[in-house]
């Protein structure tokens, strides 16, 4: 196993950049570099954004934001949560930097960062921490990855909320989108300290995954680095929320992770999310996220759903009051190719969702004839999507 136990204690040495803070629409978010972990020998710096909601009286819960691949850290994002109550940080977790003051969103501001400890940044005796390498790297010595680096960023960013007064320590959480929701799931299984967390897209059992990661996490040394290794150990609420066309990770993968960490905690719950798409702002639109945060700090309970097959029929319920409630069904399968899709051409699902409407107010309908892989979808009657884990019967029923 992986340690990471040096970095729990370790005082984060937070700098702020006045001169970098965020304008416009984004005022109140401002820049800060903390220390990282080690790498190559000397101790890293790490930049973030971090912003509090407007005239809190009390200390206020916090989420902590993880980027994507090739991305950076996302203001709109944590304006969101702002909005919502929450302080929000989000952190490079890839050793960039801003070479000039910019306000960063999705597909805006990026071309300014560069990889290197600019001015005002360039602290005497620091470097930057290594570029992503999507684990391209896990033949080098662990402190040397880049994962083993963003992991740690996580850890040392949950250090710096705990160790602000404006931050209630007992009520941060986590959220990780693509890149950022492999990160997440693998944090979890670490630092213990989290309310609650929400990987988006990403998540464990990569190497089981269709869309094309599982080459990536089936090369000799990856393993080490399978976040689904040390789901025995999360205890805490987790929400997996992905979507269920995806071009990037396949649902059989946020299934599998689901299932695993819903036994630490009865309030895990998923949401295959219809039509969602891939990237940032797809990410962080929808409710479900800020909704399961309100939901496990008011100390309500999540909704158990779940659905029971049988060669013909599927009993499904839901304990909370629905609007309505959905089959997705495909009748081979499940297998991705690199084709033409939603106007792309990516890494996507040969098939097409087949979807057939229930009656919320019974719980058994008949399965349609030779459906092979399929979950159940209940919307809330606020429009929160939950869904019951994808599902493979092992032969073609005729």
């Amino acid at each position: 196993m992986i340690s990471f136990e040096d970095l729990f204690g370790m005082d984060a040495e937070a700098e702020y950049f006045p001169e970098y803070d965020c304008t416009g629409e984004y005022d109140g978010i401002k820049c800060v570099t903390y220390k990282g972990a080690v790498y190559k020998g000397k101790p890293t710096r790490i930049f973030a954004h971090i912003g509090f909601p407007k005239a809190a009286d009390k200390p206020v819960p916090a989420v902590i934001l993880v980027h994507g691949g090739g991305g950076h850290p996302d203001d709109m994002w944590i304006k969101k949560w702002n909005e919502r109550g929450y302080a929000a940080i989000a952190m490079s977790t890839d050793g960039f930097f801003p070479a000039r003051p910019v306000n960063l969103y999705e597909g805006g501001g990026a071309e300014h960062m560069v990889h290197e400890l600019v001015a005002p940044f360039d602290k005497e005796g620091y470097t930057a921490g290594p570029s992503t390498t999507h684990i391209a790297d896990s033949d080098m010595p662990i402190k040397d990855q880049w994962m083993y680096h963003a992991v740690s960023s996580v850890i040392l960013a949950n250090n710096l909320l705990r160790s602000d007064q404006r931050v209630n320590s007992d009520r941060i959480g986590l959220c990780g989108i693509s890149w950022g929701g492999i990160i997440a799931s693998i944090v979890i299984g670490y630092d213990s300290r989290f309310a609650f967390a929400m990987p988006i897209y990403g998540s464990g059992y990569l190497g089981c995954g269709l869309s094309g990661l599982d080459k990536i996490f089936n090369v000799p040394g990856t393993q080490k680095w399978y976040a689904e290794k040390h789901f025995d150990r999360v205890k805490i609420p987790v929400m997996w929320l992905c979507w269920n066309d995806d071009c990037c990770f396949s649902v059989n993968s946020n299934s599998m992770s689901y299932q695993d960490t819903k036994t630490g905690n009865c309030d895990t719950c998923l949401s295959m999310i219809h039509n969602m798409g891939h990237s940032h702002s797809c990410a962080y639109t929808p409710e479900e996220s800020y909704w399961f945060a309100d939901q496990i700090l008011a100390g309500n309970k999540i909704p158990e759903v779940t659905a029971e097959y049988s060669a013909d029929k599927v009993i499904y319920s839901c304990s909370a009051r629905i609007k309505s409630v959905r089959l997705f069904y495909i009748t081979e399968k499940m297998t991705y190719t690199n084709r033409e899709k939603y106007g792309l051409r990516n890494t996507f699902m040969e098939q097409e969702w087949q979807i057939v409407d229930l009656d919320p107010d019974k719980t058994e309908a008949l399965l349609p004839q030779g459906a092979i892989g399929k979950y159940v979808e209940f919307t809330l009657e606020n429009g929160v999507v939950l869904t019951t884990p994808y599902n493979e019967f092992k032969t073609v029923r005729n």
